[in-house]
């Protein structure tokens, strides 16, 4: 062989291994690369996951929040509309009470103004009703309380007896309109 052939033939053989070794290079270049690129994609996937497991918990913890505030709100207006209930059903309760003591005073009041004459009996039969209506009234009184109005609630119903003094049911209707406005004065 030829010395031109010969070295054409290992021109050409340095070529082909300077190819296969600059692509094997080149090969595990690249491979270096890919795994650099897969590392950095899976921390760059475990970052966005880890913020987006964050931001969820604080939307949750926020979700939380708010549900918390609205069913405070809830329970604090549901709690002043049954004492906004409440006093309603007691003021009628005391305006009921009042409007039969009057009505039983002005009774009892017909009925003395009529002791001796012809109208006795039937106006000691309205007095008698008017105080059995004062009664009933009274029991709802007792039963919606407090029991300081109860009791002032008492005090003037024994001002409309017989015995009574008149100068006594003024005193305990002042008595029992203080105790209601007193039960009645929102805290």
């Amino acid at each position: 062989m030829d010395e031109a052939v010969m070295t054409a033939l290992i021109a050409a053989g340095a070529a082909i291994g300077g190819g296969v070794l600059t692509g094997a290079l080149a090969l595990a270049a690249a491979k270096r690369q890919a795994a650099a690129a897969w590392a950095a994609g899976e921390r760059q996937a475990a970052a966005a996951w880890e913020a987006g497991r964050q931001q969820a918990a604080a939307a949750w913890d926020a979700g939380q929040l708010q549900a918390t505030a609205q069913l405070d709100v809830a329970r604090r207006t549901l709690t002043e509309q049954t004492l906004a209930d409440q006093r309603a059903v007691r003021r009628a309760a005391y305006v009921t009470y009042l409007s039969r003591t009057d009505s039983a005073q002005q009774a009892l009041s017909a009925w003395q103004g009529a002791i001796g004459t012809a109208d006795e009996a039937p106006r000691r039969r309205e007095y008698d009703l008017a105080m059995g209506a004062v009664g009933e009234a009274l029991n709802v009184v007792r039963l919606e309380g407090p029991a300081a109005v109860a009791a002032a609630g008492e005090t003037l119903r024994s001002s409309l007896s017989i015995a009574a003094p008149g100068t006594q049911h003024s005193v305990s209707q002042a008595d029992f309109l203080d105790a209601a406005r007193a039960a009645l004065t929102p805290v």
